[in-house]
């Protein structure tokens, strides 16, 4: 499957929103359908899910305009394959690639030989604890860089003046509707959220795809408006062309 990254990093960027699939009891194709409804672009599936080897193949295929990039991948091969004792659904990197998905998202930091390795061709993001991990992830190559909240207080670093605002940073983590305004406002310019936290209050085994829809495009409209208020030329700028485009980006880019 071949696929251009940057119009992955432009759909992820211009959505400002993913949604995360993470380890629950509700159907997959009911979430699937519900993003689509809501006219989302890119969505995240990880590897906590225990139907992830057959699902991701499944959306790809199902849903050839929708790209999904992985999370909770781990860049060491052995790794992977010690763990899979314990958790058989774990996949290498090349294992993810060869699926057809369009980018990876970590927990924890990736070594820099893996992040010049897979960005050229996929999505990068990797987990940062610190400013400076967020520079070195950067510098060889991440698309992003993730954070987690609610604490937010390495995203201001991350975005302070003194370091000329090089960072794009992605936060999860407890991001409900209400917290996505002062996530953006410290600095993310792409936030993410668990279908755990986005669907608490609905009953899983009655889960429909309209809940699934309503609930997106509620915190799609939180995030724009949002974005409309910390990046106004970004946003003016959401359908230029490529170059006015990036030009318009608060941060370094790869491009």
């Amino acid at each position: 499957m071949s696929f251009d990254v940057f119009d992955v990093y432009r759909a992820l960027h211009t959505q400002g929103f993913m949604p995360i699939f993470v380890k629950d009891q509700r159907d997959t194709r009911t979430l699937v359908e519900g993003c689509v409804e809501a006219g989302f672009k890119i969505i995240e599936y990880t590897l906590r899910r225990p139907d992830c080897r057959e699902a991701i193949p499944w959306i790809l295929q199902e849903y050839p305009d929708l790209y999904v990039v992985v999370g909770s991948t781990i860049d060491h091969d052995g790794m992977v394959r010690n763990l899979r004792r314990r958790h058989p659904q774990l996949m290498t990197l090349q294992e993810i690639a060869d699926t057809g998905a369009h980018g990876f998202v970590s927990l924890v930091a990736w070594t820099e030989a893996s992040m010049r390795k897979w960005s050229p061709t996929h999505i990068v993001c990797p987990q940062a604890q610190n400013m400076n991990e967020a520079f070195l992830h950067v510098a060889a190559g991440a698309h992003f860089s993730k954070m987690l909240g609610p604490e937010l207080d390495t995203v201001k670093r991350a975005r302070s003046a003194p370091t000329f605002d090089f960072c794009p940073v992605m936060v999860t983590g407890g991001l409900t509707r209400d917290r996505i305004p002062e996530t953006i406002a410290a600095g993310a310019v792409t936030v993410a959220g668990g279908f755990d936290i986005l669907l608490k209050e609905l009953d899983p085994s009655r889960l429909t795809v309209d809940q699934v829809r309503d609930a997106l495009s509620q915190c799609l409209e939180v995030t724009q408006t949002a974005r409309e208020q910390a990046y106004p030329e970004l946003m003016k700028n959401r359908d230029a062309n490529r170059e006015t485009w990036l030009a318009s980006l608060p941060h370094y880019h790869p491009f």
